[in-house]
């Protein structure tokens, strides 16, 4: 017994080692699989919320294409530190949204509510966007958190996969909170929402420490979009047809999604403000399905898409990521702009 563990004490003693040397040989020789460090990096688990940000967080945030920096105010917003009083002479308009509201890949001064800010010294606008979040989320955190600022204007950054969010109890392998359609309305469910179990926090751990285990990734999600393979892998012979494509959303996700702008719009005129809605670029009959449920909620809504149509990837968005560049944000702030005129909420 005692020499059997002895080999096992061995064996692992030698893994250990060679993972070691092959992390030194990957720093010295391979720069460019350095791990990104990804905008969870700034997170922290919330009960309510699934993840918001570490007050004071600072750090950059690195990315084959970018390499940006981010600071977070001591209020956990990607932005400056507003008093939660009215300052008077100022209106005042509080953001919600996901990564591209939270200005994945650009410098803050870059983002489109920022800039739409400095052209418009009358107003206070909020950026209360955090990466990943779903209308589920945005919909808890003005109900908990953001009507304290009293905004006269809430203006929700749609973005198409907020559709299979709220769907989900989980996202970024991060547990989150998740609505469902019962008899009597939503119900929510997973609250308090359980933090990342011990898998989760090493996998999160390597992934933004290790070269090795960064360039191991990549690998894998290179083989997972090889389709014979992947077909291969799950049981499909090659050559013979693939299974049918699961659909786009979840069968219930839009019903629970127009329940919770609903539920959004009537909180936001309970806290004496006015509800518009924005979305990126998305598939016709989202933008569809969209306008329909905002007009039976008598909301203002402007999809994005004319701005963009007719304009190259390469000129808005990143090499290797979907996000907007600088000129990306650029264009959308136009187009907020002008739809914000429109509706006379912006002079």
């Amino acid at each position: 017994m005692l020499r059997v563990l002895q080999s096992l004490f061995l064996a692992l003693a030698a893994t250990v080692f060679t993972l070691f040397a092959a992390e030194l040989v990957a720093r010295m020789l391979a720069p460019q699989w350095a791990p990104q460090h990804a905008e969870r990096s700034f997170w922290r688990h919330d009960e309510l919320l699934g993840w918001s940000h570490k007050p004071g967080q600072r750090g950059k945030l690195r990315h084959p294409d970018f390499t940006v920096r981010v600071a977070i105010s001591e209020q956990g917003f990607r932005d400056a530190v507003y008093p939660v009083e009215r300052v008077e002479g100022l209106r005042r308009m509080l953001v919600l949204g996901d990564s591209f509201a939270w200005g994945f890949g650009v410098e803050r001064d870059e983002i489109l509510w920022n800039r739409l800010e400095a052209r418009h010294p009358g107003w206070e606008i909020i950026n209360t966007a955090v990466s990943g979040y779903g209308t589920d989320q945005q919909l808890l955190f003005f109900q908990e958190r953001g009507r304290a600022f009293a905004p006269d204007v809430v203006v929700l950054h749609f973005h198409e996969n907020d559709l299979n969010d709220v769907a989900a109890d989980r996202r970024y392998g991060y547990p989150k909170p998740h609505f469902s359609l019962g008899p009597e309305g939503l119900v929510l469910g997973n609250v308090p929402v359980p933090g990342l179990s011990l898998p989760w926090r090493v996998r999160r751990f390597l992934r933004e420490s290790s070269y090795l285990f960064n360039r191991l990734q990549a690998v894998e999600q290179l083989l997972d979009s090889a389709g014979p393979r992947r077909l291969h892998a799950a049981g499909v012979a090659p050559g013979a047809a693939p299974p049918a494509p699961a659909p786009t959303d979840p069968p219930d996700s839009r019903a629970v999604s127009a329940a919770l702008l609903a539920r959004l719009a009537q909180a936001c005129r309970d806290a004496g403000a006015q509800l518009v809605v924005v979305s990126s670029p998305a598939p016709e009959e989202v933008r569809v399905w969209l306008a329909r449920t905002l007009f039976d909620l008598g909301v203002p809504y402007a999809p994005l898409d004319p701005a963009f149509r007719g304009r190259p990837r390469e000129a808005y968005k990143f090499p290797n990521d979907p996000h907007w560049n600088a000129t990306g944000q650029g264009i959308a702030a136009d187009a907020v702009e002008e739809f914000l005129v429109e509706t006379a909420i912006l002079p």
